[in-house]
């Protein structure tokens, strides 16, 4: 069974540590880039354009896209069995979990309510590659960079996580989280050296990507773009941050969507935290129907809102102008005080 959307887009997120106090690069040309009027609040969503290499978060949350968001009630996530040659999957799986329970524990203080969205550990596996199938069984995965940052500024970067969406909608479909331990000092403690990065709070910032936030704007908020050796800050969410989480996800059954999508509101699914296609601990295969062969698609949306039919590989659905395509572009975030970087 293959999933009729345009477009599944990936792009990342990566939070970077205080490496000094040169300023970010702010001088963008006025007119090119889309950014919000500047809001009484300082949290951002995540949207499906590409940032400009060169945005800052200090300019204001880029808006030129639809916002992303979880179709579903409950989200399901996995931490690669080998852990870290430095910290043990035993001692890093309840931290990782503590980060996800500081966003899916809040109560949205409009509503007096919890939020409404949950995250479920669905216990360790053995893949490790960042990657999104089509076709085969997927899994949200969190692994640890240990030997070598695949990516640029490895001196820098502490996390980076990539999503997987509809560009159509902006509906999440996969999320996968790095964690760079290649010499970083990572600690599990409450008591982090002046030289140490706090796991806890690396993470509680990457899960905020996980469920749809950009860089805040505010300095203070655990999704600012940088993270100060020493400090636990991070680890606690501010009122700002508090707020993003709830204006993605106010009730289990709501989403706050573009106003082109489901005419602003989208209704989540029951909730089910099994990745998309199914869940694995491998990384499967991601095999396409067979040639000359039909697969029926299911409904787009969690809701069933979206549109469905039928893709063969002779061309039957012609007309519905359907295809299964997945395009990658690196998200780089400009960091705190930090050197102004690009992965």
């Amino acid at each position: 069974m293959i999933d009729l959307l345009r477009r599944a887009h990936a792009r990342r997120s990566r939070l970077a540590s205080f490496m000094g106090s040169s300023s970010l690069a702010t001088g963008i040309m006025a007119g090119l880039l889309a950014f919000a009027p500047a809001p009484a609040h300082a949290f951002c969503r995540t949207v499906t354009k590409d940032l400009p290499p060169d945005y800052s978060p200090l300019q204001g949350c880029y808006t030129d896209g639809l916002p992303l968001f979880w179709g579903n009630a409950c989200v399901g996530y996995s931490v690669n069995r080998a852990a870290s040659a430095n910290l043990p999957l035993a001692a890093v799986t309840p931290i990782i979990d503590q980060a996800f329970a500081s966003w899916t524990s809040v109560t949205c203080p409009a509503s007096r309510a919890a939020v409404g969205i949950q995250a479920s550990n669905l216990g360790p596996v053995d893949c490790d590659v960042v990657k999104y199938n089509k076709y085969a069984a997927n899994q949200n995965v969190i692994v640890f960079r240990d030997t070598e940052w695949p990516y640029s500024d490895p001196n820098n970067t502490l996390g980076l996580t990539t999503v997987t969406f509809n560009e159509e909608t902006g509906e999440l479909y996969d999320a996968d989280m790095e964690i760079n331990d290649t010499g970083k000092n990572l600690t599990i403690s409450d008591t982090v050296p002046p030289n140490g990065y706090d796991l806890l709070s690396v993470v509680t910032h990457e899960a905020g990507h996980f469920f749809g936030l950009a860089h805040a704007t505010d300095t203070k908020s655990t999704m600012y773009a940088s993270y100060k050796p020493g400090t636990l800050t991070l680890r606690h969410l501010s009122p700002d941050d508090i707020e993003g989480i709830c204006d993605i996800y106010p009730t289990e059954t709501t989403r706050a969507v573009a106003s082109t999508v489901s005419g602003g509101t989208f209704t989540a699914g029951a909730c089910d935290p099994t990745p998309r296609h199914g869940f694995s601990t491998k990384c499967e295969v991601d095999t396409p129907p067979s040639e000359g062969g039909c697969a029926v698609g299911g409904p787009m949306g969690a809701n069933g809102s979206g549109r469905s039919g039928a893709i063969c590989a002779v061309g039957l659905a012609l007309g519905l102008a359907f295809a299964v395509r997945r395009q990658r572009s690196r998200m780089c975030a400009s960091v705190g005080l930090a050197r102004s970087t690009s992965d």
